[in-house]
């Protein structure tokens, strides 16, 4: 049995479109005009290994932020090539957020990873960004590291670093925190 090619191009634009569907249902990400509707706001790097956790923003059909669910956050395992990976329940104490509308027009920020640090969630020109102040001057977050030591059971963070590029110049900025 021989298929055509306008039979198999069928095959394949109908393939396509299961695997766009399971890649929706997989990540929880919509889909509108066939595109993933999501943008990396940053991510959290660290000393322990290359693995990454990838902070994205959910948009809506109108690309707006989800006011439902509009942080999806999850691993980069890039020691098994590059595997996606969610963030397990106790990882969350580490590497969890909460994210709450501020009737001001954007999301206020909280990372765990962060704790005295407040950020907003902005659209600026339809691209989501996180501002923060890096060095006392607001600038939009591109990296947290942070620096560990192995403890018995619980890694003890000994500082982190975040990395952005400042508003005003548009220049790149890092602050480096050391926990006590």
């Amino acid at each position: 049995m021989s298929i055509n090619r306008r039979e198999k191009t069928k095959i394949i634009i109908f393939l396509s479109f299961i695997l766009m569907l399971g890649i929706s249902i997989v990540t929880n990400v919509p889909i509108v005009n066939g595109q993933m509707t999501k943008k990396n706001l940053f991510s959290i790097k660290r000393n322990k290994n290359a693995n990454v956790v990838m902070y994205d923003v959910r948009l809506d059909s109108n690309s707006g932020i989800d006011k439902l669910n509009p942080i999806d956050a999850y691993w980069v395992l890039y020691d098994k090539q590059g595997q996606r990976s969610g963030i397990k329940a106790f990882e969350k104490r580490a590497y969890g957020f909460t994210v709450k509308y501020n009737v001001k027009g954007y999301y206020d920020l909280t990372l765990k990873a962060v704790p005295n640090r407040s950020m907003k969630i902005i659209l600026l020109n339809n691209e989501p960004k996180v501002v923060i102040k890096i060095n006392n001057e607001d600038a939009y977050l591109s990296t947290v590291f942070v620096f560990a030591r192995n403890n018995l059971i619980i890694p003890k963070v000994l500082y982190y670093t975040i990395t952005g590029f400042d508003i005003g110049t548009g220049s790149q900025v890092t602050e480096k925190i050391v926990i006590h």
